[in-house]
């Protein structure tokens, strides 16, 4: 059985105790294999303006790449042999583009002037995994009952603590720590990160936006909730478990 037809998902959204509105966006495309998490930032809901034109641009450049994807798959040589690095680059081009997007967008309206979104994909291509971040959406990998987040924090706490500037307990008195320090659409261009790596067989992982991860206390923690064999459950349980907090 191929890779692709062994993949389960689950999925689920939840506007949470504080708005009134979701800014949150997901995709999820099983012929592709592409899995996709944005949460949106700006007033006048415009952040739900953002995160939704991130993800239907970025499933559009890729789907029309989809010969490419098939090529890697498949091992093609010749002309049409294709490398980890290109099947990288074209993901961090569809994250561009909706980029550049979302920046045109909220140049028309004043209202929407500085929208913005984090995003995180993750796309399944043979036995390998690849990634695009930008922001503090995240994406976790549960392997043999260890969790660990793969995608690293774009905020000033994050910054920080990778700079070695600071420690964990001297960044947690920080002022605001937790603000994004790169979005899509907030300049016409931004740095995004890129990652492949090998899978094996029921790794797990799990894309979230802060509005779960913020109120999580550990790692372990998530690793508990994921071992539930039920997928659908265990999402009830994670969305339960944040509005909880």
């Amino acid at each position: 059985m191929a890779l692709k037809e062994s993949i389960r998902f689950h999925a689920g959204t939840d506007v949470g105790r504080k708005r009134d509105h979701n800014e949150d966006n997901y995709l999820v495309d099983k012929r592709l294999s592409l899995f996709i998490v944005a949460d949106g930032m700006g007033g006048h809901a415009a952040g739900e303006v953002a995160s939704a034109l991130a993800v239907r641009t970025v499933h559009e450049e890729i789907r029309k790449q989809r010969q490419v994807l098939e090529d890697y798959e498949k091992g093609a040589t010749g002309a049409a042999r294709v490398t980890l690095k290109d099947v990288l680059n074209l993901l961090e081009y569809a994250v561009q583009r909706a980029c550049a997007c979302i920046h045109e967008e909220a140049s028309k309206d004043s209202a929407k002037r500085g929208m913005g979104t984090t995003l995180s994909l993750l796309l399944i291509a043979g036995t390998r995994g690849f990634i695009a971040h930008v922001g503090d959406t995240r994406i976790y990998i549960t392997r043999n009952g260890i969790c660990r987040q793969i995608t690293e924090d774009h905020t000033v706490c994050g910054e920080l603590l990778k700079r070695g500037k600071l420690t964990r307990e001297q960044v947690e008195k920080v002022a605001h720590k937790n603000a994004i320090t790169r979005a899509l659409g907030v300049y016409e261009r931004v740095e995004v990160d890129t990652l492949s790596f090998e899978l094996v067989p029921g790794d797990q992982l799990l894309l979230a936006s802060d509005g779960f991860h913020g109120y999580l206390h550990s790692e372990e923690e998530l690793a508990d909730k994921l071992a539930e064999k039920d997928g659908d459950l265990a999402t009830t349980d994670l969305l339960l478990l944040a509005n909880g907090r």
